[in-house]
């Protein structure tokens, strides 16, 4: 006797006005399977889950949950379906515990029928839960004092405490360090064990070769394949997602760097920096590599002027200068894109249009009006160069794909003309396509001289793009690397404090 689904959806379609989002489009889902979700921002893989999660209504198309013809109109019936979603932004409340949380709005199901509710009764039923898992937490601890990635994992407890057995999880490892992205593919195996079916959205293609079993790609709202992960190579997945071969996924360059541009001579700020030593030369792409909390993010904010530092030198081809606001930096020719660009580089509710204007308001307005023609012209030449998605510039940002923003803030600062570039976690949570075309637009930066820094946790990132590499640990500078002598294993060593400090090459 066949297995029956966890999930299928057929012939599914979604539009919105003219804007056709989803043409016929089908998904299945078995127990206990891990299911890959693919497809370029835009390609509708999220409207696809909203449908499943409830939050958006199909307009044709059928849903079978476990063999039974389903119909979702809201979260509500979606949980009442077993229907979960993890999303990327956690919901969690951080002044309550774990056990107060994964049973929040449900505690009379964390007791037995008939007992009285209290703390303890809570407590020990989460504690039941998480060994269950084999999740180590203390069901007492409070959730502002986990890790992003424990975070995680709490939330995964909330929706199988509701008895979920669809699982839908939204890059869950964007913010996680490899420690805690193995901890995630252990729980997520366990799930696997108990007949749970997974749903994983991911643009890393290496965890999706590693924890995934079946694959499906989208690509402008339709089916273009599916099957074993084992039969899908990364280079296949990258052109059934962007519909052509991809020759150079990351740019090639034999420039030659030239002066020193950018010098920072023992930056120490509090426990986050330590004496930390940086030269950026002119026309190259400079890597600094580091798991998350290594202090890299926090360089790049104490170089914008964005946080102070309390010891050491900044020098700009070679002056010493004091770099304790964002303005004295822009106007050293520094930008900065920020690892967080929906609450540190964008107003989401403005149009592309405007927010390309907002480092140059300056120069775009007179007596304190915008000059909405030349907004325009400006907004329409980088939108043009930079290969930005969109249908009017004027459409708020928020509905652009990652990819789209992160280009619409590159414009913003190439507007500005910089001559050091800094950049922070630049293609989190961005597609292959569009970050394929990031890094050839950063090596093209430097191939007309400018300096470009980028800080990034992503290994395969900093060995594809970088012409140098630096590691930190702990706030510190540990080594550097030449690009022809790296490998994934050297960086990690370096960068988990599993290999001895190594003399930095001034």
């Amino acid at each position: 006797m066949n297995e029956v689904e966890l999930l299928r959806m057929e012939n599914i379609c979604k539009s919105f006005g003219p804007n056709v989002i989803l043409k016929d489009v089908h998904f299945t889902l078995m127990p206990g399977q891990v299911h890959a979700l693919l497809g370029a921002n835009g390609a509708g893989k999220s409207t696809l889950m909203k449908i499943i999660s409830g939050v958006y209504s199909l307009d044709t198309g059928t849903i079978r949950i476990h063999g039974n013809k389903v119909t979702i109109q809201s979260p509500a019936d979606a949980k009442r379906y077993g229907v979960s979603i993890i999303h990327q932004e956690l919901s969690l409340v951080p002044e309550m515990t774990v056990a107060e949380n994964i049973y929040l709005g449900k505690e009379g199901s964390a007791v037995s029928a008939g007992a009285i509710f209290s703390k303890g009764n809570l407590e020990a039923q989460t504690k039941q839960l998480l060994e269950k898992y084999g999740i180590p937490l203390d069901a007492r601890v409070k959730v502002r004092d986990l890790s992003i990635g424990h975070q995680q994992l709490v939330e995964i407890m909330k929706a199988v405490s509701d008895e979920s057995d669809i699982l839908i999880m939204d890059e869950p490892t964007a913010t996680l360090t490899t420690g805690e992205t193995e901890q995630l593919f252990a729980v997520i195996r366990s799930l696997k064990m108990k007949g749970i079916g997974i749903v994983y959205i991911s643009h890393r293609l290496d965890e999706i070769q590693e924890i995934c079993d079946y694959v499906s790609i989208l690509k402008d709202g339709r089916n273009t394949a599916e099957g074993r992960i084992q039969d899908f190579s990364s280079e296949k997945i990258i052109e059934q997602m962007i519909g052509k071969q991809l020759d150079s996924y990351y740019p090639t360059s034999d420039r030659v760097p030239g002066e020193t541009v950018l010098a920072l001579s023992n930056v120490t700020k509090g426990r986050v920096l330590n004496q930390v030593n940086v030269q950026l030369r002119e026309g190259e792409v400079l890597g600094l590599f580091g798991l998350l909390g290594a202090g890299q993010t926090e360089l790049l904010k104490v170089v914008f002027g964005a946080e102070s530092y309390d010891e050491g030198e900044i020098l700009v081809h070679n002056q010493a200068v004091t770099l304790d606001t964002p303005a004295k930096a822009k106007a050293q020719g520094i930008a900065l894109v920020t690892e967080n660009r929906k609450e540190e580089g964008l107003i989401l509710e403005q149009g592309t249009a405007s927010n390309i204007a907002l480092a140059s308001m300056k120069s775009l307005s007179q007596w304190g009006l915008k000059k909405d023609a030349k907004i325009r012209s400006v907004a329409n030449r980088y939108v043009e160069t930079l290969n930005i998605k969109l249908s009017t510039i004027r459409e708020p940002i928020k509905n652009l794909s990652g990819g789209n923003q992160q280009k619409a803030i590159l414009g913003k600062w190439l507007y500005t003309e910089p001559k050091i570039v800094l950049l922070s976690e630049p293609t989190r949570g961005i597609d292959i396509g569009a970050r394929s075309e990031i890094y050839h637009l950063l090596s093209n930066l430097a191939d007309q001289g400018r300096a470009v820094l980028v800080a990034s946790s992503d290994a395969d990132e900093i060995l594809g793009m970088c012409d140098r590499i630096l590691v930190m640990f702990k706030g510190s500078v540990i080594a550097e690397v030449k690009r022809e002598e790296a490998n994934e294993e050297l960086l990690m060593e370096y960068a988990s404090g599993a290999r001895d400090k190594k003399e930095v090459k001034r």
